[in-house]
């Protein structure tokens, strides 16, 4: 019998610890190891996009087709319906403490990351704690979260501050600890290009050919929420909205997104292509902000002067035709607690030139400019806007058209950025237009204009300071209803903005090919960008429906 060699020693020895790391795994990954993931056979619907996600990272992405990516490919505690309405996605139950402020949370069992790792009450603890401190996004989010506990891998408990009625509304997709973990030194930087999420789809692979920027999503026949009808969805990114709008009509593309007002007329009346312009809770709102904190529009009169003076009806009809409606409140006309004002200050110059007369101004030299009474300096207000909002040239060239006929000069400024990089909360300003978009949570959404030092106009209101506190912690529907109108009515008498518009979202789909998708645009009054999956897993190919 040969003696085994030192040679052998090492070989075995190296074999024993490969045993052991394997041995590891098993038992972080269950007995039978991590779980094959199962993917649907079916057809492709290809949706030609007009931006490209800045990132595919959770942590600082924030564009709309970024949001549309991470609703396929992770879940949240809670999803939304098409009605808007929450609904338990990676949540089996929940139950509340009798005061409230303790939350307890059961968890499926049967929620698997697409590496085949289960996800479990760590990955919910991680995520949350994570994102609070290194999330500019999700922040506001966990505005109340005191504490996070795992009793167990199944049980998540959640300590508030105060009654938090938007606990349910929280949209943050739940991350694999065992992924982001790794990435502590560079969680902003890491690329996350597998996008390892538990969602209903799996991020393929991305296109690097520089004439194909695309990303397919493969659907999972295996998913808790159900196998989806479709085989794959496919993103095609095209450079301009014509562009997107041609591949549509050709039939390169089954739906588009992010059109314009060009393409309400160049698609209308194309065979197999219906248009939606949705209003939507996620839809833009144009806006004048003033800075209330210096100057002449710390005078609330002074502001209504402005608004006097825009011309709303004719800057949005200018700037997107027929593709929006005219503004009044801080919140979407898509959203369901949008509240529209009855008494909405018209353009009316004149009325805007004696609110001038009863503050103070006049012009007493006879020059065409109203000059200050008391010091006789002529009026000029400063108005920023940023060459990236091609809305804003026309709507600035509007309102100074206006200004310009009581005697009040625009001193008009463009930045190549954005105008909050210009217009800080300690900056030296008057006016600058820009644009937000809204969100399914009315708290979130009034949460920017609550406190001087919070808003970037300065604007305070003990008013709505309170109406905002009872907010945050109101349960029922009723609740919240009542007190965002009076959020918003406070917002409007106040004017520490002039809402000028909103935007609407107009998307294109090939109806010709494609069906199942009519339940869910009469409830969201849109198919994409409505914060929902419901298209994405009810849609079926015309051909195969029934």
């Amino acid at each position: 019998m040969t003696q085994p060699t030192f040679m052998d020693y090492c070989r075995r020895g190296a074999a024993l610890l490969l045993c052991g790391a394997l041995l590891l795994l098993l038992t972080a990954c269950g007995d039978d190891g991590p779980k094959e993931i199962q993917y649907r056979e079916g057809s492709v619907f290809t949706v030609a996009v007009t931006e490209e996600p800045e990132t595919l990272n959770p942590f600082v992405a924030a564009s709309k087709v970024a949001e549309e990516f991470f609703l396929l490919a992770y879940d949240p505690l809670w999803r939304l319906n098409a009605a808007g309405d929450p609904v338990n996605c990676l949540v089996e139950d929940y139950s509340m403490s009798s005061d409230k402020l303790t939350w307890t949370i059961r968890l499926r069992h049967d929620a698997y990351f697409s590496d085949g790792i289960q996800l479990t009450s760590a990955d919910v603890k991680y995520t949350y704690e994570t994102m609070m401190i290194n999330s500019p996004v999700y922040d506001p989010c966990f505005d109340g979260i005191a504490d996070i506990r795992c009793p167990d891998e199944f049980t998540v408990v959640i300590t508030t501050d105060y009654v938090k009625g938007d606990m349910c509304l929280n949209p943050v997709p739940i991350l694999p600890q065992h992924i982001w973990s790794e990435h502590v030194s560079d969680l902003r930087d890491f690329d996350n290009a597998q996008m390892i999420g538990s969602g209903p789809f799996v991020l393929q692979a991305g296109s690097e050919n520089p004439q194909d920027v695309s990303w397919t999503f493969l659907a999972r026949s295996d998913h808790f929420l159900g196998e989806p009808n479709l085989g794959s969805v496919r993103f095609v990114y095209y450079g301009t909205e014509n562009g997107a709008g041609r591949a549509v009509s050709t039939g390169d593309a089954d739906a588009a997104i992010n059109m314009t007002d060009v393409q309400l007329t160049t698609l209308q009346g194309v065979p197999g292509v219906r248009l939606i312009q949705a209003y939507l809770p996620s839809s833009e709102v144009w806006a004048i902000a003033f800075n209330t904190r210096k100057g002449v529009f710390t005078d609330q009169g002074m502001r209504q002067m402005v608004e006097y003076c825009s011309n709303r009806a004719w800057m949005l009809s200018m700037s997107s035709g027929d593709a929006g409606l005219t503004g009044s409140v801080w919140a979407s006309p898509g959203a369901d607690y949008f509240y529209q004002i009855v008494n909405l200050r018209p353009f009316d110059v004149e009325t805007g030139r004696n609110i001038l007369y009863s503050i103070g101004y006049n012009d007493t030299d006879q020059d065409g400019n109203m000059e200050n009474l008391v010091t006789g300096d002529e009026l000029v207000l400063q108005l920023w806007t940023s060459s990236q909002d091609s809305w804003s040239s026309t709507a600035g060239t509007v309102l100074g058209d206006a200004l310009g006929q009581i005697g009040v000069q625009l001193d008009w400024h463009t930045t190549d950025g954005s105008v909050t990089d210009v217009c800080t909360p300690k900056g030296n300003w008057d006016m600058c237009m820009l644009s937000w978009r809204g969100s399914a949570n009315p708290v979130l959404a009034a949460r920017s204009f609550r406190t001087a030092t919070n808003s970037l106009t300065g604007w305070s209101s003990e008013a709505y300071m309170n109406a905002f506190a009872q907010l945050q912690t109101a349960m029922d529907d009723i609740s919240v209803q009542n007190t965002t109108i009076q959020l918003q009515q406070i917002f409007y008498d106040e004017c520490p903005y002039v809402i000028l518009a909103y935007h609407s979202d107009i998307q294109a789909i090939r109806d010709d090919r494609w069906t199942g998708f009519e339940e869910v645009l009469e409830q969201a009054g849109g198919l994409f960008g409505i914060d929902s999956l419901d298209v994405y897993m009810n849609i079926v190919p015309a051909d195969t429906a029934g």
